[in-house]
């Protein structure tokens, strides 16, 4: 049975590609002998629409607010790079061409007519799977949830509609949205934009490719242990993972939804810092706590830039960065140290106290979610699943008093990260607490596919709930960046790692930071990537 819905699921996506711009892309790419997607579509396009899909989100914004550009060109040039990406990626979950065009003329016609337009007057914007919209499935990569549209669109959704933007595609997404690695039965295998070899992460992998393959300008992603980030870090994207509560997750489809200790959050990601900024700022501004009880009514502060005192966190004790991820630590602390910024190195004693409680968490219900909706079509559990979420780590969901225990457990580790980020005050020149921390994603830049999978350095900030800010720092130098031949690797996932690491095969690959702030200190996070970005760019 699952066969039969993915094969008319993945049909469905090709056939809504018109004709003209339908080939053996991948194939072509592979002959070219290119591995980035994103060149690879530079050199097929069209002069025209190349230079639209170049500019940034809010260049574009000037430009169609100005009547430069046209929403239907934008679009058409848009429409054209994500067909021609999903074919050699496999990076959408729904294509709806013709409804975006229709979209586009009318807000074109509105535009003739002088009348006032939004933020994102003319601008595509891509969906993950799980944001609903009126008439199309949000599956989380199951089989079982194919072909049931949604008859009500997110909030969040409303809200970008409301500020002029235009929906063309939503984005493909792991089986239950548990996996760093996105491919599922129904959709099957996203790619990385950036090389073909390599994971596009997850889980919204299918969002972060579309992106790196510059065939949008930026796209709603959610991360519950990573899924924002892990993507964004894996093709050098730009990327807010907010913290509970600052943006409107209503109406957003979810996996066991309900569970209100470690919680999803969803923001923007894109190639240009700037646009996630802005489009955060459109979000914020639309009020959402007058529709949606768990957005907190905090408005937009501009935070300026000043002189910061900033926490690095270089490794987590059970699974230590490659070269690249040390080198990319030590370059941004010296160019903040540079710029004037004060660096202090911190250890995070909670980390994995933090790790452990979250994945117990993530499997309370022992894996029936997950198993019962893969039952309703007879489809197998994807192994990328298996890899990241421990199931048998409960041998029954927890009963109620089980799991006020791990809530409340939960909450003590919370106290304990807060406690400690203020103590900080001992070790600052200024006697103050670290304005924030910058340490890895990942432990290397990127995942071969089917890989293995890790989430230490980001399902912890998940449990604290805190905002972090993706921002890419380096690329992999195979002159500089050597396999340290006296590494010893202490465990399993160390030594994984440590093999996976093929110097030749990641040369050239981004190498990606975050920025952790404290709780709905998401314009904090932003201005303190701003100036990793500025110092980074001036003294690298």
């Amino acid at each position: 049975m699952w066969r039969e819905i993915a094969e008319r699921k993945q049909r469905a996506i090709l056939e809504a590609i018109p004709a003209q711009w339908q080939g053996d892309w991948l194939q072509q790419m592979r002959d070219s002998g290119e591995t980035n997607t994103n060149k690879f579509l530079d050199s097929v396009l069209p002069e025209t629409e190349k230079a639209i899909t170049h500019l940034t989100l809010v260049e574009l914004q000037q430009k169609l607010a100005k009547g430069e550009l046209s929403a239907v060109s934008v679009t058409e040039a848009y429409c054209h790079r994500a067909a021609l990406a999903h074919q050699i990626v496999n990076c959408c979950s729904d294509i709806f061409f013709d409804e975006a065009l229709a979209r586009a003329r009318a807000l074109d016609e509105k535009n003739a007519r002088g009348e006032k337009l939004g933020p994102l007057h003319g601008v595509p914007i891509s969906l993950k799977d799980q944001v609903d919209l009126v008439g199309k499935d949000s599956t989380i990569g199951y089989c079982s949830l194919a072909e049931k549209p949604r008859r009500k669109n997110a909030l969040i959704a409303e809200q970008l509609l409301e500020a002029g933007a235009v929906f063309y595609v939503k984005t493909a997404v792991p089986s239950s949205l548990m996996a760093s690695e996105t491919y599922s039965n129904l959709i099957g295998y996203t790619r990385n934009a950036l090389h073909l070899e390599f994971s596009a992460g997850g889980s919204s992998g299918g969002e972060g490719s579309l992106i790196a393959a510059g065939a949008s300008p930026c796209g709603l992603g959610t991360d519950i242990g990573g899924s924002i980030r892990i993507p964004s870090c894996f093709q050098g994207l730009y990327a807010l993972k907010p913290a509970n509560g600052r943006l409107s997750y209503m109406n957003v489809s979810n996996a066991n939804s309900g569970q209100e200790c470690v919680v999803s959050s969803i923001g923007p990601m894109a190639r240009s810092l700037e646009d996630v900024k802005y489009v955060c700022k459109v979000l914020i501004d639309k009020e959402g706590w007058n529709w949606d009880p768990k957005v907190l009514a905090v408005p937009w502060r501009e935070f300026p830039a000043r002189k910061f005192v900033v926490g690095m966190w270089h490794a987590c004790p059970e699974l230590r960065p490659q070269p690249p991820i040390v080198r990319g630590l030590k370059e941004t602390k010296d160019a903040l140290e540079k710029a004037g910024h004060e660096v202090v190195d911190i250890e995070l004693p909670v980390l994995l106290r933090a790790l452990h409680t979250a994945t117990k968490v993530y499997v309370a219900d022992a894996g029936a979610e997950a198993f019962e909706e893969c039952a309703k079509t007879g489809e197998p559990l994807i192994d990328a699943v298996k890899i990241c979420v421990p199931w048998d780590t409960f041998e029954k969901p927890l009963t109620v008093t089980d799991w006020w225990e791990l809530c409340n457990e939960s909450n003590e580790i919370k106290q304990a990260f807060y406690e400690y980020w203020q103590k900080t005050t001992s070790i600052t020149a200024s006697g103050k607490p670290i304005d924030a921390i910058v340490c890895p994603i990942w432990p290397v830049p990127a995942v071969p596919q089917y890989g293995p999978s890790t989430e230490n350095y980001t399902v912890p900030f998940n449990l604290f709930d805190c905002a972090s800010v993706v921002v890419p720092v380096t690329t992999v130098d195979k002159n500089v960046d050597e396999k340290d031949p006296q590494f010893n690797p202490r465990n399993e996932a160390e030594e994984a790692v440590y093999k996976m690491y093929n110097l030749n095969l990641y040369h050239g690959l981004p190498v990606c930071l975050q920025v952790v702030t404290k709780k709905l200190e998401e314009e904090k996070a932003l201005s303190i990537a701003e100036a990793c970005d500025r110092a980074i760019k001036r003294f690298k």
